[in-house]
């Protein structure tokens, strides 16, 4: 079926715009004129391209199951769709929040201590990053629900090798997102959790008739990002920040 490669690359540049638009600005300190820095410039991309993909996954996910005679019951769409709303609003809020008060911060380095650099950092690493990764597990959590019924007959291993690599930049940038943003005491047991419930859901699906795509894609990207999560605990006695290390500024 057409749609059905089409839906893989779906997937795959589903993974690979979150991963690209989330982890490219921290490399690309220089000014373009300050306090804006290039990739503040590229950062303010971010919600018209992460969006835009994740709706029209939905799209995708809503056009095969009607194809394949798999629709949802109307409370499970309209559950889908408010789930969704929320989680557009929570990433492009907390989104907005973040690159504001991220170029702001710059200028108050030398004002720690202060009232405004205290309020600044509220917002800027703290209620930003929350409402952000907020939003988008959320809106992993609407694309679940509204691929639930999906199942393929077969796959090809140039589909699940998209697939796969798809799960593998979301999952690694939900982590780094969460480690960096300071997140992780809600998105390393979101992800967890995420794992084991999609776990539950694919398996019970199946029942022999084929994969599930869209859960296999959370499935894949939630436990790599729950393996991650556990092993940067581990190895450095807690969530040490990247740019603590050093790694980036």
């Amino acid at each position: 079926m057409k749609e059905e490669k089409k839906f893989f690359l779906w997937l795959f540049g589903y993974g690979f715009v979150f991963a690209f638009f989330h982890i490219m600005p921290v490399f690309l300190p220089r000014f373009l004129k300050s306090p804006l820095t290039w990739g503040d410039s590229l950062d303010f991309l971010t919600p018209f391209t992460v969006i835009p993909f994740a709706y029209f996954l939905y799209y995708r996910i809503s056009k095969i199951s009607q194809l394949l005679k798999r629709p949802l019951s109307a409370t499970q769409r309209a559950i889908v769709k408010i789930v969704l709303a929320i989680g557009f609003i929570l990433y492009v809020d907390g989104h907005g929040l973040h690159l504001s008060s991220n170029s702001i911060s710059r200028l108050l380095q030398n004002m720690k201590g202060s009232e405004l650099f205290r309020a600044n950092y509220l917002f800027d690493e703290i209620i930003s990053h929350y409402m952000w990764d907020g939003g988008i597990f959320l809106i992993s959590i609407a694309l679940m629900i509204a691929g639930s019924n999906l199942s393929f007959s077969s796959v090809s291993r140039v589909n699940l090798a998209l697939l796969c690599l798809g799960a593998a930049f979301y999952g690694f940038t939900f982590t780094v997102n969460g480690i960096e943003g300071q997140t992780v005491p809600f998105t390393f047991p979101a992800a967890f959790i995420s794992f084991v419930i999609t776990l539950v859901l694919y398996f019970k699906g199946q029942k022999g008739v084929g994969r599930n795509p869209v859960l296999l894609f959370f499935l894949s990207a939630y436990f790599l990002s729950s393996l991650l999560f556990a092993y940067w605990g581990i190895s450095h006695s807690g969530f040490a920040q990247f740019s603590e290390l050093g790694w980036i500024r």
